[in-house]
């Protein structure tokens, strides 16, 4: 295949076969020249020429993945629903986020963000500016309309639910063992009950997902 005149389709390949890798064998245990191997013949300047560390390579992944993530399309379901309230959806958002078949695929790889300071960030931005900002804060936002959420920081809670979801209780970010984890979703479920948010029965999956980076 030549790079030069099928750029995307080389580009297609080498993440196809690096997210292979990176679920079969873990990310830090796969190597620039293992997915070199897996492409059949393409070379190492090819690959370079699109991607200029493993690091670049998993950025692309990770991107190509929440591009096509059905997480979106299920917060969308909920925040539509015509019959639940502001607390509920938060609520079911924060469960479907933990059991999304495509988030699951991502913690597969074994990724962990201390290790990638870009990716780290990535995921801090995205937590407030995206997130935040565009799936949390109309739904308290809502909330707060129908009487069952109650701050005067609406948009300050939506970045704090989003960077307590997506990096404080992350094992991705933060491994830690499972009364370790408890203490911090317990502290968590403190905070969510002075809005009116009552998350403590979506444990169970968040222990599920430590269990499934930790085997």
């Amino acid at each position: 295949m030549s790079r030069n005149k099928y750029p995307e389709e080389t580009e297609s390949l080498i993440l196809d076969v690096a997210q292979r890798l990176f679920i079969e064998k873990g990310y830090e245990r796969t190597t620039i020249q293992d997915i070199i191997d897996n492409l059949g013949g393409l070379t190492k300047g090819a690959v370079y020429h699109h991607f200029k560390s493993k690091e670049d390579i998993l950025s692309a992944v990770s991107n190509r993945l929440f591009a096509s993530n059905t997480l979106s399309a299920r917060w969308r379901q909920i925040k539509e629903s015509g019959t639940m309230s502001g607390a509920e959806k938060i609520k079911r958002m924060l469960a479907a986020a933990l059991t999304d078949g495509q988030e699951a695929e991502f913690r597969k790889m074994g990724v962990h963000f201390q290790n990638i300071p870009q990716m780290l960030s990535e995921l801090l931005l995205r937590s407030v500016n995206d997130i935040a900002a565009n799936d949390f804060l109309p739904v308290i936002e809502e909330g707060i309309e129908d009487g069952s959420i109650i701050t005067d920081y609406p948009r300050q809670m939506a970045e704090i639910i989003a960077l307590m979801a997506n990096i404080w209780i992350n094992p991705l970010v933060f491994p830690v063992s499972e009364k370790e984890l408890r203490m911090k979703f317990d502290a968590a479920c403190c905070m969510t009950k002075t809005m009116g948010i009552d998350i403590s029965d979506i444990y169970p999956a968040l222990d599920s997902m430590r269990k499934e980076i930790s085997d």
